[in-house]
């Protein structure tokens, strides 16, 4: 009878352990840096202002985990957003080099639409 409560305390452990991890594994949910030196997730400020062709860029970079970051873009023209969250489609090791394909997108979408 010992043997059977024991059992059943393991296997209770083991169901939990398991649905616990489920919760942490949750694929659509962002991974966010635990170490504060490490990659970090950045605010919803912009991180650069451009101005190109008389338009104004404003790039807001995030990061989606580690060694991973997307950078987004506001394309501005005379105080009003013409195009909101345009980003080129994909993600970069380095905050830097998302900023700088952003930018890059940015200014060939003004070229074509300015």
């Amino acid at each position: 009878m010992a043997l059977g409560a024991a059992v059943g305390g393991a296997c209770a452990v083991l169901l939990r352990t398991a649905a616990e991890q489920r919760v942490l594994r949750q694929p659509d949910a962002p991974l966010v840096p635990s170490d504060p030196t490490a990659d970090q997730a950045l605010t919803d400020t912009a991180t650069d202002v451009v101005e190109y062709g008389g338009f104004v860029i404003h790039v807001y970079c995030h990061a989606l985990g580690m060694g991973r970051f997307k950078a987004l873009c506001d394309i501005w023209e005379s105080g009003a957003v013409v195009l909101e969250g345009g980003a080129p489609p994909a993600t970069h090791a380095t905050p830097e080099e998302a900023r700088a394909a952003a930018i890059s997108w940015a200014r060939q979408w003004v070229q074509h639409n300015g």
